[in-house]
């Protein structure tokens, strides 16, 4: 290579390197307006709760709601989803701390959390306005798919739903 320039292929191997990790790094990021709430960690929630539905972010609800909800787990939507009282303990905390309205939350989130009135605690994050307006393009049609069946089966068009991450780039809509 010509040392006379000052380029050496030292030089052009690090600007390769280092254009190359930035277009990853870029690639990877997620996108202003992407669609990602933070998760319970360990595997308690996941294993739980995601054994039976998709484990849905805590984001998507206040806190209100998600107490309301592992309070009747006897007659969980029509099931018995009673756990163990440290094992529903661990749950609600977690699920409290990353709620719509927790000290966490993001701005979207808050979002969320501000179209909930006050005086009401949702069980189905289907009925909320958020829901309904990130999905109001969806034609009724598609949601009677055999691989999609209920709105409530985010996991079938998002499928890193159980990651917290419902990014638009990331949906994949059933064909059947």
């Amino acid at each position: 290579m010509n040392t006379a320039s000052g380029i050496t292929w030292k030089n052009l191997l690090t600007l390769i390197l280092a254009v190359g990790g930035t277009t990853l790094l870029i690639a990877q990021a997620p996108a202003n307006d992407e669609a990602i709430f933070p998760m319970p960690t360990g595997k308690t929630y996941v294993n739980e709760c995601g054994s039976c539905h998709t484990a849905y972010a805590p984001g998507l609800l206040p806190a209100r709601s998600w107490r309301k909800m592992m309070g009747e787990l006897e007659n969980h939507f029509g099931e018995d989803a009673s756990l163990a009282d440290p094992q529903q303990l661990e749950i609600l905390k977690a699920l409290e701390s990353l709620a719509a309205d927790s000290a966490q939350a993001t701005m979207r989130m808050r979002r969320i959390h501000g179209a909930i009135p006050t005086n009401t605690a949702p069980q189905r994050i289907t009925e909320t306005g958020y829901f309904k307006y990130m999905h109001d393009e969806v034609r009724p049609s598609i949601w009677k798919r055999k691989k999609i069946g209920t709105l409530a089966n985010c996991i079938a068009c998002h499928s890193r739903a159980n990651e917290g991450r419902y990014g638009e780039r990331e949906i994949r809509i059933p064909q059947q």
